[in-house]
């Protein structure tokens, strides 16, 4: 079975080795992730019609650009640092040595609509970073990347805030401006506030999104990122987090009921992500957990 990759990146890197599955199996919106190894060749000029953002990896990537016909000028690109194309049109390139890159391939509609949700909106033409070493970005980018290996177990609320997080920071970056200070985002109000936690709570089995909680409260998504963690000091998807961990370890205190049904009740893509994050959070497996409270016969009945 043919395996499933983005058909943009595709076009963007040309031969190229997918190394890790690609975020395209998850179905994100607006938004795919992959670790690539970009072989040694010439790669013909391209016009492209998403934004791209290349972030080079394990060792120096070298080789030329076409800056006008039959002209070409070498580059290298420092491992850690991250190149951008916007739409547009993407000179020829010759790669001489087989490159790591986790290419970031996000459409033109997501990244106009956060534009359209930023106040103040930053203004100017968006230019291509060249090898920026943007910390920020780097780390969106990574996140994501570590979210796709992992088969998307955070949910649709965490891959939503970090692809919205990664199309603010690419507006600021690429306008060379700096991004507005968090430390004092929009009042939220105590009302709007409570629609989302209740939601949380009532749907904590749910795959909830970011566009449906920030509907809730009546925010866009980009307000609604600021003052919730603002409000509460953690992000949606913490709180969510939270919450479900809450819920599942006083499921598991019941005897009866098998580990995996806690994981689809509580929310939890699979028994495994279940498993890592009841760890991560109380020290100890939820089986583990369970035969401490049978050991002390503090059992509750199903």
């Amino acid at each position: 079975m043919p395996t499933t990759r983005s058909a943009e990146i595709d076009a963007l890197l040309g031969p190229s080795t997918l190394v890790r599955p690609s975020s395209v199996e998850l179905g994100w919106s607006g938004l795919a992730v992959e670790r690539r190894t970009i072989h040694p060749g010439e790669k013909p000029a391209l016009a492209i019609d998403h934004h791209f953002l290349l972030l080079w990896d394990a060792r120096a990537a070298e080789g030329e650009i076409e800056t006008r016909a039959g002209s070409f000028v070498h580059y290298r690109k420092l491992p850690g640092t991250i190149t951008t194309c916007r739409p547009g049109f993407r000179p020829a390139v010759r790669s001489k040595v087989a490159q790591s890159v986790v290419a970031c391939v996000v459409a033109p509609r997501l990244v106009h609509d956060v534009e359209l949700e930023l106040e103040p909106r930053p203004i100017g033409p968006i230019q291509e970073l060249n090898g920026t070493d943007d910390s920020v970005l780097r780390d969106l980018i990574l996140r994501l990347a570590r979210e796709a290996a992992a088969g998307g177990a955070g949910g649709s609320l965490f891959h939503d805030a970090l692809s919205t997080a990664l199309a603010t920071r690419l507006l600021y970056a690429a306008r060379a401006l700096r991004q507005p200070s968090a430390d004092r985002p929009p009042r939220f109000r105590p009302r709007a506030l409570r629609r989302v936690l209740d939601r949380m709570e009532a749907e904590l089995d749910r795959d909830l999104t970011l566009a449906t909680l920030a509907g809730e409260s009546g925010y866009s998504r980009t307000h609604f990122l600021r003052m919730f963690r603002s409000v509460t000091g953690v992000t949606p998807h913490r709180y969510l987090l939270e919450l479900r961990l809450g819920r599942a370890q006083a499921l598991v205190a019941r005897r009866g009921l098998p580990l995996v049904d806690i994981a689809g009740a509580c929310g939890f893509s699979s028994q495994a992500h279940f498993c890592t994050a009841f760890r991560a959070r109380f020290g100890v497996a939820p089986s583990a957990y369970r035969r401490r409270l049978f050991d002390r016969g503090t059992f509750l009945k199903a």
